[in-house]
């Protein structure tokens, strides 16, 4: 009798600790972030204290360019855009990557589901074809992760989720084929006992807003919650200690429910403490690159199923089956680090192209959505820069700099002048991580020293992607930087972002008035690239993300692409 009790009481208590560390994690990291945006706003506004700052040169040159103004090269989804051999072989690593990457995922996940499965029907009855049903329930992360790794549109995601739902659908017409005493009824009430609940809170941190703190703060909230509830659990559980600690808090002056209380937020301040070390653990792991920020996103999500999917086999097998979501996610490990062993292979600095990322600031989630899109596969294949502003401050920040600005020390990240620059190139991570992806370079700047690093990214990097919608007369600082694009880049490495919320004729105006003022030494004087390539980018129609990616291979190589855009 007191081992079903303990069984019924363990369940419970797992349970509330997940639903309310969820509960917390959404708004601690809302809040988090948006203290974190500000931080970075008030750090940007700021003007340096160093002396040292070099402002590029902007005089005109004294005999104008060799050579007519470009014109504006307008590409979309039906445009046919030609690149060279390397170009066309990196194009292929964009496309295939990323999903060879979410078959290694996959197949942990499912590695993952068949431990779960075999735990849940032993204690009930093992068979084959119900193990079959059973087993592609429990696999149904496996479509969170896999969207969240290589399907970088709603297409793709829809996809992934209808094979799931289009196998799942033939395994149970076999099961009760095979079992007449089963029922579809049955079968969908246990996948949605086993995976609705888990599936709305693991929603919670994957929201775009907060994912990328959401596992980190969803770790803390985990610890710290249970320590509050361990310490209610340890003080009821001793008759002696409960009648000290009430007679310490009737001293004292508290009643009852502040007694209760005060044991809640003694425990979560002490178990708060070991989720701080082990988030800086988690830094400190992400910085010797031994986890990726992906990596720490899916182990959140298979570690979080593992634990909330075990408490359905507590109630039927005991405290003991706990254990088999540890050990369904440990194997997951082992499958992971074993596939991307196999697969990855040494890169040569050569073959990693580095993307610099500009864009209008004001476009919020349309910056977000296109970076998210661009990411996915570009870090397959090579680094992206970025200048860190308000549209993607919360959506690019890493876990050391998140910890940074937890610590107070967010503002030693920012470039005050050419030897922190320097530095700040120097410390750039361009090694891809253990799971084949390269990493983002942000750099903080400051309101005095962002013209500075643009000028010294656009020339260092291999190619630039400027995404220009919303582009208007508004936008000074925008025009500043086509300005310098112009002086210090070949323009057939370059590819503009634009739609129809794109200011077109203030942007020929403005490119032309860079192109008269022209440096002596830019690469452009003498280039034969054909224009300003636009590529027109809406979002919502089948092959943008694939032709701008094609695009963006071109630029990034030696071989400009060729461009014939059809009627």
């Amino acid at each position: 009798m007191t081992g079903a009790t303990d069984s019924g009481i363990l369940p419970g208590q797992l349970l509330a600790i997940l639903l309310l560390a969820t509960a917390f994690t959404l708004p601690v990291s809302m809040g988090l972030l948006r203290l974190y945006r500000r931080a970075v706003l008030r750090s940007m506004r700021a003007r340096s204290d160093s002396r040292e700052i070099e402002s590029p040169e902007t005089s005109t040159s004294p005999n104008g360019p060799t050579q007519a103004a470009p014109e504006l090269v307008v590409l979309d989804h039906a445009s046919s855009i030609a690149v060279g051999p390397a170009a066309e072989g990196t194009y292929s690593r964009l496309l295939r990557d990323p999903w060879r990457a979410a078959a290694i995922y996959a197949a942990a996940g499912l590695c993952f589901a068949a431990v779960m499965a075999a735990a849940f029907l032993i204690p009930i009855g093992f068979s084959p074809f119900r193990f079959l049903s059973i087993f592609w329930i429990f696999a149904w992360p496996v479509v969170l992760t896999v969207n969240l790794v290589a399907a970088a549109t709603w297409r793709a995601r829809l996809a992934t989720a209808s094979v799931y739902f289009l196998v799942f659908a033939v395994l149970g017409a076999i099961t009760l084929i095979r079992s007449p005493d089963s029922s579809w009824g049955q079968l969908i009430a246990l996948w949605l006992i086993i995976n609705l609940p888990a599936t709305v809170l693991l929603l919670v941190f994957l929201n775009r807003r907060i994912r990328a703190v959401g596992p980190l703060v969803l770790a803390f909230m985990t610890l710290a919650v249970a320590g509050s509830q361990l310490a209610l659990s340890i003080v009821g559980s001793d008759e002696g200690l409960l009648r000290s600690i009430t007679g310490l808090g009737l001293a004292i002056g508290l009643e009852a429910v502040g007694i209760f209380i005060g044991l809640m937020v003694l425990g979560f301040i002490a178990f708060g403490l070991a989720g701080w070390l082990t988030l800086r653990w988690i830094g400190h792991r992400y910085e010797r690159k031994n986890i990726s920020d992906q990596s720490i996103t899916l182990d959140a999500i298979w570690l979080f199923l593992g634990v909330a999917q075990s408490i359905s086999l507590l109630i039927f097998a005991g405290v003991a089956w706990i254990f088999s979501g540890l050990l369904a996610f440990v194997i997951y490990k082992i499958v992971v680090r074993a596939g991307f062993s196999l697969l990855n292979r040494e890169v040569s600095t050569e073959e990693t192209p580095e993307l610099l990322l500009l864009r209008v600031f004001s476009l919020g989630r349309r910056s977000e959505r296109l970076f998210d899109a661009l990411a996915t596969s570009w870090r397959h294949v090579g680094s992206i820069r970025l200048i860190a502003g308000p549209d993607l401050a919360t959506t690019t920040v890493e876990p050391h700099e998140f910890l940074d600005f937890l610590g107070g020390k967010l503002a030693r990240r920012f470039i005050d002048g050419p030897k922190a620059l320097d530095l700040r190139i120097s410390e750039a991570d361009l090694e891809p991580d253990r799971d084949g992806r390269f990493r983002v370079n942000d750099f903080f700047c400051h309101d005095d020293t962002w013209r500075m690093v643009l000028s010294r990214l656009v020339s260092e990097s291999d190619a630039v992607l400027m995404d220009l919608r919303g582009f208007s007369p508004q936008n000074r600082g925008v025009a500043f930087e086509i300005n310098e694009i112009v002086n210090v880049v070949s323009l057939e490495r370059v590819v503009f972002v634009v739609d129809d919320t794109t200011d077109e004729r203030f942007l020929h105006e403005t490119a032309r008035r860079a192109w008269d003022q022209m440096r002596p030494a830019s690469p452009n004087r003498a280039s034969t690239s054909g224009g300003l390539r636009l590529f027109r980018f809406t979002g919502s129609r089948g092959g943008e993300l694939r032709q701008l990616l094609r695009a963006m291979c071109g630029a990034a190589l030696v071989a400009p692409p060729t461009v014939a855009t059809k009627g």
